[in-house]
């Protein structure tokens, strides 16, 4: 049997005739009766049913072929589901703040054509622009300070 049924098994079907199953608590069956779900905290339940459910699968599947008669696949199973939701719990590390890399002193080299020539053109300074940033030698120069 899949895990997926495993999660299903002994979960009651609700009517909620009409009503809108958001907010609807999901109930998970026999899994939901389980240690392990109820210690876990109600954000990481679902998450938790589903690898329970999946670690009980295999176990199930050891127990058929009659595979561990000493029970220490499903002591390992339940550790590593222990380890799993521990995990799941701790904060997740803090991201290192990547430094910038090395800007290039020469400009990058665009290719020419028509698009270019037009922007060029467009942001070229001009004779008027030129001749207004000229500065007289001799002549003072007015500061916005007033003197």
């Amino acid at each position: 049997m899949p895990a997926c049924n495993v999660q299903l098994l002994g979960a009651k079907k609700k009517i909620l005739a009409g009503f809108s199953t958001a907010t609807s608590q999901f109930r998970v069956g026999y899994i939901e009766q389980t240690e392990v779900f109820q210690t876990t905290p109600p954000t990481l339940k679902m998450r938790a049913c589903r690898l329970v459910a999946a670690k009980s699968t295999l176990a199930a599947h050891v127990d058929s072929i009659r595979g561990d008669p000493s029970d220490k696949q499903g002591r390992a199973y339940r550790e590593e589901i222990r380890k799993n939701i521990e995990k799941w719990q701790e904060p997740p590390p803090a991201k290192q703040p990547k430094p910038l890399p090395v800007p290039d002193s020469e400009p990058k080299k665009k290719r020419g054509g028509r698009r270019i020539r037009k922007v060029k053109e467009r942001y070229a300074i001009t004779d008027m622009r030129k001749l207004a940033n000229r500065m007289q030698f001799g002549v003072p120069e007015e500061s916005p300070m007033g003197k």
